[in-house]
């Protein structure tokens, strides 16, 4: 079977495209866990936010910039989200990601559950005090 150079180079670039991959990061996170737990403290005090991020063919969008629209929504001293979802979002052409979750001020837990109190959350949450990171060469 005889080939033309264009049917040659045609060949080439769907076994390329076919063969290639790519990655991309999805979220930076600080806290994370896929599973209920009580926090032990008064939701009622958070705000209920979302945020979004898409495009075209989901070029550019990142569940991090959907967090982080998420947060902003709900104002400069909030700087935690708990009870969130992160929904993908696909339409016609365009796709992202939605996150919603209610939003938390940490001073505000801090003061409520007092420095002592605030500092055993973190031990029993395993939340790390940077502080105190070892680092091992």
């Amino acid at each position: 079977m005889k080939y033309n150079k264009f049917s040659l180079s045609m060949i080439i670039l769907m076994t390329t495209l076919i063969f290639s991959s790519c990655s991309q990061r999805l979220v930076d996170f600080t806290v994370i866990s896929s599973k209920n737990h009580s926090l032990k403290f008064d939701l009622s005090q958070g705000k209920q936010v979302q945020g979004t991020s898409m495009g075209f063919l989901g070029l550019g969008a990142s569940i991090k910039d959907a967090m982080d629209k998420a947060l902003q929504s709900a104002g400069t001293e909030y700087d935690i989200l708990v009870n969130g979802v992160v929904r993908d979002n696909d339409y016609f052409l365009v796709s992202g990601y939605k996150v919603t979750g209610t939003a938390i001020n940490s001073s505000k837990l801090k003061a409520m559950l007092g420095e002592r109190g605030f500092e055993e959350w973190c031990k029993a949450n395993n939340i790390f005090d940077p502080s105190e990171t070892i680092v091992m060469k």
